[in-house]
């Protein structure tokens, strides 16, 4: 029974801008480092496991954004693995552009970029077969060439594909594909990439798995992320998750109603996150309730208190200057009427979002009634 192992990371994005930090350049630049470094651990983890075979499924790179000396580092590192196949198909943040350095860059021997011109890939000493589906531009319908359609099912059969699965409810050119449609191929893996949170066994055949980026980019990709080490064969397919950034997202949501000092959140804060490595923590915080004017956080004050501890802060403020609704709410005339109709609509709120867009109306309406003008929070 021949049986090859991979490892299977995608979504790395090098070189990535990470606007959210502002203009901490610092903050950025050992962000984009964080990136490289894991990298390199990925390609210690690829020799660690003795894999057989690399596989990226897009975004390796930001097109826009990569610098030739990341390029060539990267380009480097797999020199260092030349006894392994490395494939990468494009994605939609590094396109198989004419300009890109896909195109216009001497890779290793080792290396394959699966495109339209190169699809597939024949491994005869492992009798594997690597097929590939990436983008040529920023955009791409969800297409299957024939030719991978009809692959040998006495060989172990691959593919690469950067794109949304069983996601239809998007019109946008994002490589659109079902399960069924992807399971009707009969290949033995079939290595996902584009969502940044891992997925699992996609499908009826259960070979489909995203590992989502083995790094996270922002504060819509908490927990922890890795990459994807396995065995396949005609016979089985086994897959085991290994985790492997180097920084970790939280939000965390305050209600200040309460709390009566800024070092009261940041003490509650700390606590919350007890156990965790709070130094590696990327930290939004979000002040909610009403907040009296005596007890009013300083959002300022507040990331005094904590930047030193995290290795970057954000503080929100969603807070509503309190008012005694609950008397207000039974006084007779416009304003008890007011009271009564926002408060029913922000008990009925269909998110967060929506409920403090209520909440600030509730305070302008009251402002505007008792001052005759409003005064913005």
């Amino acid at each position: 029974m021949k049986q090859i192992k991979f490892l299977h990371f995608s979504d790395l994005h090098l070189d990535y801008p990470f606007t959210s930090l502002g203009s901490d350049l610092g903050k950025t630049d050992r962000r984009r480092k964080d990136l490289l470094e894991v990298f390199d651990s990925i390609i210690e983890l690829t020799k660690r496991e003795n894999a057989d075979l690399l596989l990226i499924s897009g975004d390796l790179y930001e097109h826009f954004y990569v610098k030739k000396s990341t390029i060539k580092h990267v380009n480097d590192k797999f020199r260092e693995i030349d006894d392994k196949k490395v494939f990468i198909v494009p994605g939609n943040h590094d396109p198989y552009l004419k300009n890109s350095y896909y195109r216009n860059f001497k890779w290793n021997s080792n290396v394959y970029i699966l495109s339209e011109e190169r699809y597939k890939v024949e491994i005869e000493e492992l009798n594997t077969c690597v097929y590939g589906l990436g983008f040529e531009s920023f955009y791409k319908n969800g297409c299957i060439r024939d030719e991978i359609k009809s692959v040998n099912d006495e060989k172990i059969n691959i593919f690469l594909v950067h794109g949304t699965v069983d996601m239809n409810f998007t019109k946008t050119g994002y490589n659109l594909f079902t399960s069924e449609e992807l399971a009707q191929l009969n290949m033995d893996y079939i290595a996902l990439g584009h969502f940044h949170n891992r997925i699992d066994d996609v499908g009826q055949k259960g070979v489909i798995y995203n590992p989502g980026s083995p790094e996270p980019l922002g504060f819509d990709e908490e927990g922890e992320h890795g990459v994807f080490v396995g065995k396949v064969s005609k016979e089985l397919l086994e897959v085991k998750y290994i985790n492997t950034n180097r920084r970790y997202y939280k939000s965390v949501d305050i209600n200040v109603e309460n709390i009566n000092s800024n070092e009261q959140v940041a003490e509650k804060i700390r606590f919350s996150l007890e156990g965790l490595p709070i130094e590696d923590i990327l930290l939004t915080i979000t002040l909610k309730g009403f907040a009296k004017d005596e007890y009013r956080i300083s959002k300022e004050k507040l990331k005094n208190l904590l930047e030193d501890s995290f290795f970057y802060v954000n503080v929100e403020d969603r807070t509503i200057p309190d008012y005694d609704y609950e008397e207000m709410k039974n006084e007779p005339g416009l304003k008890g009427l007011y009271v009564r109709k926002l408060m029913g609509m922000i008990d009925e709120a269909k998110n967060e979002k929506e409920k403090y867009l209520l909440m600030k109306s509730l305070y302008y309406g009251l402002q505007a009634l008792d001052k005759g003008k409003i005064e913005e929070l």
